[in-house]
């Protein structure tokens, strides 16, 4: 072993009593990193090793709790709670590996600071970038994670609350011993006294993680409330609902002016016309909030998959700022299984199973988080229904002895063709893709709502994509996209005319889709009566949900928002905190492969 020149001995002895004047070196928690203090190594070589060692140490900081917290959220710890333990080992690596990089880079960032200048108090400089690494970590993990805090119960929050200051102290500390560690190697001269004190330390890491974690707490947790037994019911009216995707509100507005939709017309005449804010909201979550009347993550459709991690039995149905990892990593890589679960995500009822639970039967086609499609009275074909029929999946209508019935008129719907315009624009197979994708599918969809009709459902709900999905990949200019939106425009009003006899209440969402319209259109008419005379007003969809459920006859609940005012609604029947949650046990077992690759086919995957 070479021997240590006499100089750079007395260095390292001088460092190392620093450290122990300093309370370090106390016990393998701070020896672990600090030790590199006293070890004359090259500094890349010093700067590599303290990555790895901060990498393997954060990993463990950090890879509990969030594993922990996916458990909790996706209800695997009273279910399956080894998932918490399968969890952690799919998380330490990749995280260890992206702690690794980032020391790299704050790492080499500190040793210029302390090459090129004169840091008096390293120990106050290394802290100080220590404690920015924590608090943006923290803020990092709760990017996006409103689905996660939402899902999670209330000793879950809890324990979240308590667990969060001793993590974050952990992190910081890890990262401020690398750091101080890395600034002694490098310094000239030991660092002036500067004690800190653990008690203070304890004190601004909590202070943080209070700071950050407050706000999306509050914001994102509701109060529990028990589910009745029963709700009380009066006979209420009948209701139907259409929503027609990707349309701009100045689309519908000028086709409205101009006397070409006399159906949707006179409904918007007589009725009230509303516009609605629209943001970046995926369309599963938009169409669940017309659906339920509640917000997101508050119904559960925050995202149109989930992800089963190799080893677990839950299915990750809410992953927070995890999903890209597990969609980018994870499933190239055949450490995780890319699973639909729309149905199964959805935490409260629609409308229609609401109007359904006193046995008058139900319809609703296509609309989003309806696969598998639930057995209730009445009939419900499910979202992308016209492609699950063709796969002959299972899921794709309920009941399913009405499947061969829809399938003819699936194959009825193909075998129509697209509109002669379109064929002397687009070349045949732009043409036959568009058709399959979208056109033939709302072909079906109008026939089978229509046909559902003859059961006289006391709820009717229709979705309708064509243009939204048609809008994605249009390989013809805008003039001819505009004649599509009139077209299938014209298609929809010719539905309503004959849809609307027997209804009490028709609401009538107009939705720019991915389009990128910054607003939508809602035109609801009532039989007794609204004192819209066409003015446009805006309104919020949950509020269209909470009139749709008061006009069936239901009673109020605490969650929804009272109904709108323009329009006159029966006095409901009672007053209940909550309607409850679905059961997700029946659709957890019939996931379907053919529904992923539907969805992904027609490009919201």
């Amino acid at each position: 072993m070479p021997e240590i020149p006499s100089g750079e001995t007395d260095d390292l002895e001088r460092v190392r009593e620093e450290l122990r004047q300093r309370g370090y070196l106390s016990h393998g928690f701070e020896r672990f990193l600090l030790q590199d203090a006293l070890r004359p190594r090259r500094p890349l070589r010093a700067l590599a090793i303290l990555a790895g060692k901060v990498g393997l140490r954060t990993g463990l900081v950090l890879g509990a709790p969030l594993a922990f917290w996916l458990a909790a959220a996706n209800g695997a710890l009273s279910a399956h709670p080894f998932d918490a333990a399968v969890l952690f080992l799919h998380l330490f690596a990749p995280i260890a590996l992206a702690a690794a990089f980032a020391f790299l880079l704050v790492g080499a960032a500190t040793a210029w600071v302390v090459r090129f200048s004169h840091v008096r108090r390293i120990e106050a400089f290394t802290f100080g970038a220590a404690a920015a690494v924590g608090v943006a970590t923290l803020a990092l993990a709760l990017w996006r994670a409103e689905e996660l805090v939402a899902a999670s119960g209330a000793w879950q929050i809890a324990v979240l609350l308590v667990a969060a200051p001793f993590v974050l102290y952990a992190l910081v500390k890890t990262v401020h011993h690398g750091l101080l560690t890395l600034a002694i190697r490098l310094a000239d001269e030991p660092s002036e006294a500067w004690t800190l004190s653990r008690g203070w330390l304890a004190f601004v890491l909590a202070a943080a993680a209070l700071v950050v974690l407050l706000p999306a707490l509050l914001a994102a947790r509701q109060p529990a409330a028990d589910a009745p037994g029963s709700l009380p019911m009066a006979p209420g009216g009948r209701v139907l609902a259409i929503g027609i995707d990707g349309v701009l509100g100045g689309e519908l507005d000028y086709l409205l002016a101009r006397g070409e939709l006399p159906a949707l017309g006179a409904l918007a005449k007589s009725g009230a016309v509303f516009s609605y804010p629209r943001g970046t909201e995926p369309p599963a979550s938009f169409w669940t909030r017309i659906a339920t009347g509640r917000p997101s993550p508050e119904h559960g459709v925050a995202a149109l998959d989930g992800f089963r991690p190799l080893g677990c039995k839950t299915t990750l149905m809410r992953s927070g700022p995890l999903r890209p990892y597990w969609k980018s990593i994870e499933v190239p890589l055949g450490l995780s299984e890319h699973r639909p679960l729309l149905a199964g995500r959805r935490s409260a009822f629609a409308f229609w199973e609401l109007a359904a639970r006193g046995g008058e039967p139900a319809l609703a086609v296509d609309w989003w988080a309806t696969f598998p499609a639930a057995a209730v009275p009445g009939r419900i074909l499910a979202h992308g229904g016209y492609q699950l029929l063709g796969e002959r999946a299972k899921g794709a209508v309920a009941p399913p002895a009405d499947a061969p019935a829809l399938a003819a008129l699936a194959r009825a719907a193909a075998r129509e063709g697209p509109p002669r315009e379109l064929a002397q624009i687009l070349p045949p197979p732009a043409l036959a893709r568009l058709d399959s994708r979208a056109l033939a599918p709302d072909r079906f969809y109008r026939a089978a709502f229509l046909s559902g009709l003859a059961l006289r459902p006391k709820a009717a709900a229709l979705y309708l994509a064509a243009l939204d999905i048609a809008a994605n990949d249009w390989p013809a200019g805008s003039l001819a996209f505009g004649d599509q939106v009139r077209a299938e425009l014209l298609a929809a009003d010719r539905l309503i005319e004959r849809a609307r006899p027997g209804f009490d209440t028709v609401a009538i969402v107009v939705d720019p889709g991915r389009r990128g319209g910054t607003e939508g259109r809602i035109v609801l008419w009532r039989a007794a009566g609204c004192r819209g005379g066409g003015a446009r007003r805006v309104l919020e969809p949950e509020t269209l949900a909470s009139g749709l459920m008061r006009a069936l006859g239901l009673p109020q609940s605490a969650e929804l928002p009272a109904p709108p005012a323009v329009c006159n609604w029966p006095a409901p029947p009672g007053r209940v905190a909550t309607y409850g949650v679905p059961s997700s046990s029946a659709t957890a077992a019939r996931e379907s492969v053919e529904y992923l690759e539907n969805l992904r086919s027609l490009g919201y995957l």
